[in-house]
């Protein structure tokens, strides 16, 4: 047999799972180590990466008006994430 076509954007779709079950671990531990801040701000980077990654796979498909959506609000976490922590 061939090779298997592979889904387009694949990566992009494994990369946001993997983004997202990392801000669930990080939440998680960061609930019960709340001495240990960072846990919580890296956890607020790791889900604005997700949303960076899921405007991306927008743009990908072409769907700019989703695209830009998701790009607002994954700079919005950030810089509101970083202002509170700093």
């Amino acid at each position: 047999m061939g090779e298997q076509m592979r889904p387009p954007y694949e990566n992009f779709h494994k990369a946001q799972l993997a983004t997202l079950l990392l801000t669930i671990i990080l939440a998680v531990v960061g609930l019960f180590q709340l001495e240990h801040q960072w846990i919580i701000l890296l956890m607020f980077y790791v889900l604005a990466a997700s949303f960076a990654l899921e405007g991306m796979l927008e743009m990908k498909r072409q769907q700019k008006t989703n695209a830009i959506i998701q790009i607002i609000r994954a700079t919005i976490i950030l810089f509101f994430t970083t202002i509170l922590y700093f």
